[in-house]
């Protein structure tokens, strides 16, 4: 498609070229003519000038027009030419072809009056005819550089415009490549955490704690609910996040009931904040499997925010497991399935080398994990600034 774009350009552009040339040919020779006539009529004392005068003037301007025409070939030929050797071509064809002009205006002039004494005045004559045509000579080069500086332009345009649509192109391939990664990492959350919620509710009906797996079965549906309405693509504000991992934790809780506690610290000003959805949920899920599980006494969960600065700082903190000691002395642990490794990967994506995920033991001996992303808000989702109880 953009040959034909092109190849119609540079017929539109020669075809411009010559429009231009023959309107100013026209226009200036046009012009030269009238001056002439005036300045002769007004200037010349004889009564029987004028009345030769519009003859001889429309004569002169003729044989100068054709003769311009003869200028014009050579200009083009010696244009692509070094600058030295075109200034010489042009100054040697204008000095003849002003020559010629000036032999034939004089005959004619002798012819017309009747003077044969003139041709010691051709000086003079000369002069005013190089004159004429160096104007032409200068009208004709300024107008071709002048054409030929917008058909550049035009170029840098197009080339422009196919850098820009190439770069649009390359921007959409790279936005719907990192949606479908958005959108992987996401939906690996939803297998992984039902698998463990059906487990959960599996145990309880073995054990026959019927009204609990109830509550537990509708708290999920609650859950995956409000998880399938969000896209993945988009980030929530943090009151709804917070309001998602707390949905989760109550169906922990079903399972747990007085062994999981859960405490909220979120600073008034970080509420706005908008962060990736589930991104708290896989912590707290490890939380529940590394520390709250395994302890006797069950543990607390604490979820922190607060915004400094530019940046949006999340922790979440658990109490340990309470088994072996405080644990807070050795290295620190990973988790296995997605985890913390899905969180890097999807912070990654969505805000590359601006984000921060630190991993170490809280002073209490828990396990803490603290992510600082770049503070975000968004007027239409920023609600009551309340987090749910």
């Amino acid at each position: 498609m953009a040959e034909p774009s092109s190849h119609k350009t540079g017929t539109e552009v020669i075809s411009g070229t010559q429009r231009w040339f023959w309107k100013l040919q026209l226009v200036s020779w046009l012009g030269i003519l009238i001056v002439t006539f005036l300045s002769m009529s007004f200037w010349q004392s004889s009564v029987a000038w004028p009345e030769i005068e519009p003859a001889n003037t429309l004569v002169q301007c003729t044989v100068a027009f054709l003769l311009s025409l003869l200028l014009k070939p050579i200009f083009d030929i010696a244009w692509d030419t070094p600058i030295g050797v075109r200034t010489f071509v042009y100054l040697v064809a204008v000095a003849v072809i002003a020559g010629i002009w000036t032999l034939v205006r004089m005959e004619l002039f002798i012819r017309l009056t009747g003077k044969h004494s003139l041709w010691s005045e051709f000086g003079g004559w000369y002069y005013a005819s190089l004159f004429v045509f160096l104007f032409w000579s200068a009208l004709y080069c300024g107008v071709k550089y002048y054409l030929l500086l917008e058909q550049e332009h035009d170029k840098m345009l197009r080339v422009a415009a196919v850098h820009e649509r190439e770069q649009i192109r390359r921007l959409h391939a790279e936005s719907v490549a990192k949606e479908a990664q958005l959108k992987m990492l996401r939906y690996q959350l939803n297998p992984h955490f039902l698998f463990n919620t059906l487990n959960s509710i599996n145990a309880l009906i073995r054990f026959e704690q019927r009204e609990e797996a109830g509550d537990m079965v509708m708290r999920l549906s609650q859950f995956l609910r409000h998880s399938l309405k969000e896209d993945p693509d988009h980030k929530v504000s943090l009151e709804q996040e917070i309001a998602v991992v707390l949905l989760y934790l109550d169906i922990e809780k079903t399972r747990f009931a007085d062994r999981l506690q859960v405490q909220l610290d979120i600073e008034k000003s970080a509420v706005s904040a908008k962060v990736p959805s589930m991104l708290l949920q896989p912590l707290a899920e490890n939380s529940i499997k590394y520390a709250i599980a395994p302890s006797e006494s069950g543990g607390t969960i604490e979820i922190s925010a607060r915004r400094k600065g530019g940046r949006l700082l999340l922790r979440l903190t658990d109490s340990g497991s309470r088994c072996g000691g405080s644990g807070n002395s050795g290295e620190v642990p990973s988790s296995t399935g997605v985890g913390l490794s899905n969180i890097r990967d999807r912070l990654k994506t969505l805000y590359g080398d601006g984000y921060g995920l630190q991993q170490d033991w809280a002073p209490g001996g828990g396990m803490r994990v603290t992510i600082r992303i770049p503070f975000e808000t968004d007027s239409a989702n920023n609600k009551t600034g309340k987090i749910p109880a």
